[in-house]
C-alpha cells in the first residue's frame, strides 16, 4: 500500500511538471493518528497513564468514606486550636500598633529613616515587631500541628484530602496562567516600541501566536514544578503511613502531570489552528488582491538607443 501511494504521488508529480501535489487533510490526519495512536506497548502505556491521571485529578471519588465518628474526632481535635487562636489576637493588635508607630516616624518611606535623627527609635520599633512576629510564628506552628492531627483522623484518601489536593493544584494552575498573561502583556507593551512597519501581517500574527503559546507553556511547567513541592506538605499534613503517602503522592503527581500535558496539547493545537487559519486568510486575501488588479501595460519607446 505504501509503494502504491508513492507511485501515485510520483505520477501526480510528473503530470504536474515535477511539482509534488499538496498533502490532503485526510492524509495529514492519518499521519497524526499514526504518530499519537497506541500502536506500540510504550504508547499504550503512556496513554493509559495519561487517562489514569485525568481520572484521578478530575473525576475520582474518595476511596475512604468519612464516618460520623471520624468527623466527630476531627471536630474535637480542631477545638484544641482555639487557645492558640486566642493568643494570636493580642499579638496581632500589638503588631498593628507598632506598624502605626513606625509609619508616624517614617511616613511610609523606606530606608530614609536610617539617615535621620529618629533612626534609633525606628530601629527599636522594628526590633519589637520582630519579637512579636517570632511569638506569632510559634503560635501558628501550634495551630498547624493541631490541624494536622485533626486531618489525620480523616486520612489523605478521604474526600477532604482529595479536595485539598485539587484546590492546591488549581491554585498553582491559576498562578501559572497569571504568569503567562503578565508576560504576554509586557511583551505587547514592549512591542509597541520595537514593531517594524514593514512586517507582514502573516508573520506578525504567527509571531504572536507562538509568543502566547510559549508563555502559557512556561506557565504550565512552572505550575507542575510548584505543585510537585507543595504536594509534599499537603500529604505530610495528613500524617499517612509511608507506603500510603508515597502511593498517594505518585498518583496525585501523575494526575497533575496529565492535566498539564492536556493543557499543553490544547495550547499546541490552538497555536497550530491559529497559524493554519492565518495562513488561509492571508492566502485568500492575496489571491483576491491579485485578481482585482488590472494587468500592467508595458509601453516600448520607438526612440533609437545609442550605446
Amino acid at each position: 500500500h505504501t509503494h502504491t501511494r508513492k507511485r501515485r504521488m510520483a505520477a501526480q508529480a510528473s503530470s504536474n511538471g515535477g511539482a509534488v501535489a499538496p498533502l490532503s487533510e485526510k492524509d495529514a490526519l492519518m499521519a497524526v493518528a499514526k504518530v499519537v495512536g497506541p500502536t506500540t506497548p510504550k504508547k499504550a502505556t503512556a496513554w493509559f497513564m495519561w487517562l489514569l491521571g485525568i481520572y484521578v485529578m478530575l473525576f475520582m471519588s474518595a476511596p475512604v468514606t468519612i464516618t460520623p465518628e471520624m468527623h466527630s474526632e476531627y471536630e474535637d481535635t480542631l477545638k484544641q486550636a482555639e487557645p492558640f487562636r486566642v493568643e494570636r489576637t493580642p499579638i496581632l493588635k500589638e503588631i498593628r500598633k507598632i506598624d502605626d508607630e513606625i509609619y508616624s516616624h517614617t511616613y511610609g518611606i523606606p530606608f530614609t529613616w536610617r539617615f535621620g535623627s529618629r533612626s534609633g527609635i525606628v530601629s527599636a520599633l522594628y526590633s519589637r515587631r520582630d519579637e512579636q512576629l517570632y511569638e506569632l510564628s510559634k503560635i501558628d506552628k501550634g495551630i498547624i500541628q493541631v490541624e494536622s492531627d485533626a486531618k489525620s483522623k480523616l486520612g489523605i484518601w478521604s474526600s477532604y484530602g482529595l479536595r485539598e489536593v485539587r484546590e492546591k493544584f488549581w491554585e498553582k494552575v491559576n498562578a501559572g496562567k497569571a504568569f503567562a498573561k503578565r508576560q504576554t502583556m509586557w511583551q505587547a507593551f514592549l512591542s509597541v516600541f520595537n514593531q517594524r512597519r514593514d512586517e507582514e501581517a502573516f508573520s506578525f500574527i504567527v509571531q504572536w501566536i507562538f509568543r502566547i503559546a510559549f508563555n502559557f507553556t512556561i506557565g504550565f511547567v512552572i505550575t507542575l514544578i510548584n505543585f510537585t513541592f507543595s504536594l509534599i506538605y499537603v500529604v505530610r499534613s495528613f500524617q499517612p503511613s509511608f507506603i500510603s503517602g508515597v502511593l498517594f503522592y505518585l498518583l496525585a503527581l501523575n494526575g497533575a502531570a496529565a492535566v498539564v500535558i492536556g493543557y499543553l496539547m490544547l495550547t499546541v493545537g490552538i497555536a497550530g489552528g491559529g497559524v493554519y487559519v492565518a495562513y488561509k486568510t492571508v492566502s485568500a486575501n492575496r489571491r483576491l488582491d491579485g485578481r482585482g488588479r488590472a494587468p500592467r501595460r508595458i509601453h516600448y519607446s520607438n526612440r533609437p538607443h545609442f550605446d
